[in-house]
């Protein structure tokens, strides 16, 4: 006597749907740290989903003809966002040596020489980003800061502080920029700011973006 095989639809979605809340991954972006004093990247890792409309289509057949064989459930690959070769570009900045190096994931790209904050007003320390970014900046003295004290705002052009770029960091009142004093470099003799030669500047300026890690160690 032929059988025939009757599936209950609604309980093999509900099994699939526990199935696919079980073995559902999130995947895990690549994320920046400083190894060494270069920027490395935390292993990524891949998502997966089940596919639960196919999986119910597939079992249903599968069932109808009393196969017995293991099944192999269907996932979908869920790729990170950011990878170990996507990380972006990242800066380091080494305060004892007045160093900036520029990376591109872990592959330094350029470095420069600068200059860094004198030991009265030294460049901070930890791991910052850029927030902002200025062609022919305005120089404004920083409020509360005794060696600004009674100095006046200096429009964009030549002598102005601060070149003819300007990239703030996430901390108040340091950031990178170009100096009209390039004899400067090499020397801790800032205000906490990084000084860099003007066209050095400009260049870094058109190779980062807002955003762009920066790493400001002592080394």
């Amino acid at each position: 006597i032929p059988l025939t095989v009757d599936i209950d639809a609604a309980k093999l979605r509900g099994v699939l749907a526990k199935l696919g809340r079980d073995t559902a991954r999130n995947p895990v972006d690549s994320k920046l740290r400083l190894v060494h004093l270069v920027p490395t990247g935390t292993r990524s890792v891949e998502g997966r989903r089940l596919k639960e409309v196919v999986a119910f289509y597939e079992l249903s057949l599968t069932l109808r003809k009393h196969v017995r064989d293991p099944y192999q459930l269907p996932f979908e690959t869920i790729e990170p966002k950011v990878t170990e070769e996507t990380l972006g570009k990242s800066i380091v900045i080494k305060r004892g040596s007045n160093e900036l190096l520029l990376y591109n994931s872990s592959t330094l790209k350029r470095t420069f020489h600068v200059a860094t904050g004198a030991s009265s007003y030294p460049t901070p320390l930890g791991r910052f980003t850029i927030v902002t970014k200025q062609r022919n900046p305005w120089w404004y003295p920083p409020q509360g800061s005794a060696w600004a004290k009674g100095e006046e705002p200096v429009p964009p052009g030549p002598g102005n502080p601060l070149g003819t770029r300007w990239m703030g960091l996430s901390v108040p009142a340091v950031g990178i920029h170009g100096t009209p004093d390039p004899a400067s470099i090499g020397y801790s003799a800032s205000h906490g700011c990084i000084r860099m030669r003007i066209p050095e500047a400009e260049w870094l300026f058109d190779h980062v973006d807002v955003g762009t890690p920066v790493y400001i160690v002592s080394a």
